[in-house]
């Protein structure tokens, strides 16, 4: 298949507005408006660069996004999905079809391995011969 260069660099437009402004709650006319394409080309040339369709990939990129912020904050699973342009319901019927988790399953899981980490990282200096990893507590 051919898929013109006009056509990926309006695709690629499309893919760093959905990364960029992730919390809008963009429709496909509303993209192929923007770029000023139609459905058919722009679905086609997103595909190409992605290997998926649009709102596959803003799924994807909202629940990424809504992983960071549950492990990087202490925000309600609502004003997650609300940062990320969902409802509630909305944010954890997607995300566990993504992830087999509900994102409080998840962050309960990730925020601890996270927090172990940088408290590992920052605990190690290669100049202390004595150092080991200690458990926490």
């Amino acid at each position: 298949m051919h898929v013109k260069n006009e056509d990926l660099a309006k695709a690629s437009t499309i893919k760093a507005i959905l990364e960029k402004e992730f919390y809008k709650r963009f429709t496909v006319p509303d993209l192929v408006q923007l770029v000023g394409t139609n459905k058919k080309t722009l679905n086609t040339a997103f595909k190409y660069i992605t290997g998926k369709p649009i709102i596959m990939y803003q799924r994807e990129v909202r629940i990424e996004k809504a992983k960071d912020l549950l492990i990087e904050t202490d925000h309600t699973i609502e004003r997650i999905a609300s940062r990320v342009g969902l409802d509630r319901s909305n944010l954890e019927k997607q995300f566990k079809k993504l992830t087999d988790k509900t994102p409080r399953e998840w962050r309960m899981e990730n925020k601890y391995n996270d927090t172990l980490l940088v408290f590992l990282k920052s605990s190690y200096s290669p100049h202390d011969s004595s150092w080991s990893p200690q458990r926490v507590v």
